[in-house]
This record gives structure tokens, sequence and C-alpha cells, in this order.
């Protein structure tokens, strides 16, 4: 068993110290901020150590790997001083804001044949992948994604929330052409609402609308086929029928897209050949945003 520790323990982290713990042995937690994360960690997890300097872990010649869950702006630091302690790293998306620093982080990955895997949890949702199956028969002519929630505003809206639906859009039609911008709205910080539109070279209509100062929890996507009309909502596909006008459970995931890309990450850290598409695909949502969003 590859043993690994955990860099971050938010609530994030949280789900990856309990999905990651299924898979690897955990030898170490590490966290800056509140110290009932060291608590929870104690008490549910009195097997993991906690350490309080960081190198302590990227010393430890036993650790094979990272897993980094903390705040956007430290993913840089913290990978590159990770793969130059020669550990394999799984770090939360975006890997950055900066395309060139992500691209210098591939390479240092790449030259010490390190997996440097980008969590990018959608990738690897069951839902997903039905979609992609049913567009290889169905043309897909139009797409509303609409995300609602209330918190993170401590991350850009754009790299935090909206690289989710940059990527899967890229996943299921390619990259758009252009983004028009309609409304971008700061009521607790500079951006909470975002609504905008991404235009392709075809006659597809995509349209993103995302709130995090909503009372309601929702996240949704609308898709118009050549033949039928779905829902992605939450963790379950709809296919509307048309003979009852209304929608119908179409598709439910057997699996957690977290187990997915947990087991995936050990698939490629034991691989002798690594594979960087996820690190790639997180590239291009990264320049997207950057080139089309001010």
């Amino acid at each position: 068993m590859k043993t690994i520790a955990i860099i971050g323990i938010g609530k994030w982290g949280k789900n990856l110290v309990a999905e990651f713990s299924q898979y690897f042995k955990i030898k170490y937690c590490y966290s800056k901020g509140d110290k009932s994360n060291i608590r929870w960690i104690k008490k549910n997890y009195p097997l993991i150590n906690y350490a309080s300097n960081l190198d302590t872990i990227l010393d430890d010649l036993e650790v094979d790997g990272v897993v980094i869950a903390t705040p956007i702006h430290t993913h840089y630091s913290l990978v590159k001083k990770a793969l130059s302690h020669k550990k394999h790293v799984f770090v939360e998306k975006p890997i950055d804001t900066n395309v060139k620093n992500a691209k210098n982080l591939l390479e240092i990955a790449k030259k010490n044949n390190l997996t440097l895997f980008v969590g990018s949890i959608f990738l690897y949702h069951s839902i997903l992948k039905k979609l992609k199956d049913i567009s290889r028969n169905e043309q897909i002519k139009f797409l509303y994604f609409d995300w609602k929630k209330f918190g993170t505003f401590n991350e850009k809206l754009t790299f935090d929330l909206l690289t989710h639906y940059i990527i899967i859009t890229n996943e299921l039609v390619g990259k758009p052409k252009k983004i028009i911008v309609y409304v971008s709205k700061g009521v607790i910080t500079k951006c909470d609402i975002l609504s905008l539109e991404m235009k392709y070279s075809n006659n597809l209509e995509c349209f993103i609308v995302i709130n995090r100062v909503s009372s309601t929890k929702q996240r949704s996507i609308i898709i118009k086929t050549s033949k039928n009309l779905y829902q992605w909502k939450d963790e379950i596909l709809f296919k509307f029928n048309k003979n009852q006008l209304t929608y119908k459970e179409f598709f439910v995931p057997k699996t957690s897209p977290l187990k997915n890309e947990c087991k995936e990450f050990l698939k490629n850290m034991t691989s002798v050949k690594k594979n960087y598409t996820d690190l790639e695909k997180s590239i291009d949502a990264i320049y997207i945003i950057n080139k089309n969003i001010k």
C-alpha cells in the first residue's frame, strides 16, 4: 500500500482524508489553519500523525506522495516543493491561476517521471461519461449551467467554480471561440454572481450562470440534443418524457466521482508511464478564463 500525506484538512480536505484512507496509508496530515481540524484528525483518525512542519512530511522517505487541498494561491509553491522532494502529487483544481506556472510544474513532473494529478472531480463523474456516450449518437445543441450556493468567498469565483463548468463543456463540445460576459456582480466579494455565454463555430448555444450568494443550493445542467432533453441535477441525470411532459430519472452513478478520482491517482502513481491528461485539461481551463474574463 502506498503511503501519502494530506496537506490541508479543511472542509474538502476532510472528504479527501475519508476517501484516500481506503486506498492509501495516510501517515501525516498537515494544516496551518483552524485547530479544530487537528482535533478532528486526532479524534477520527488516531493512527494518522499530525505534522506541525511541512519538512517532516517531505523529508520522510516512506511518504510516496502528497495530497494538497489548500487555497489556490498556495498551490504553486507547495507542488513545486513536493516535486523537488520526489513526491507524487495530487492537487485540487486549479493547480494555479497562471498558465506559465502550471506548465512549469508539468515540466518538472515529466522530467522526474512523477505523477502530477489535478483534482478536477467532474472529469470522474459517471454522469459526464454517460453524456459523452450519448453525444456520440445525439448532437448537443444547447447547454445551460445553473449553480447556486453560498460560500467559498476566499477564492475567486472564476477559478474556484467556473473552472468546473469550463472543463465539462470542453469535454462535451470542445473549446469555445470566445466568451461573452453579461453579468459580473460583486455582493460580498468583487464577483459573486456571474452570467456568460460561450460561443462556438457551429450553432451550439451554451450559457452559464453561477450565484454563490444564494440561500438555495443547487447544481443543474440542461442538455438539449438533436433527439432528447436531459437535466443533470446534482447527482442524478434525468431525461425529459415528451408524452408525460416531465423529467424522469434516467441514470444514477454507482460510485462517487471522488472515489473514481482517488483510484485513478493510485493507478497513475503505480504506472511506469505517467498520464498528465487531467493537468493539461486544467491548464486549458485556466487559459480560457484568463483570455476571456477580466
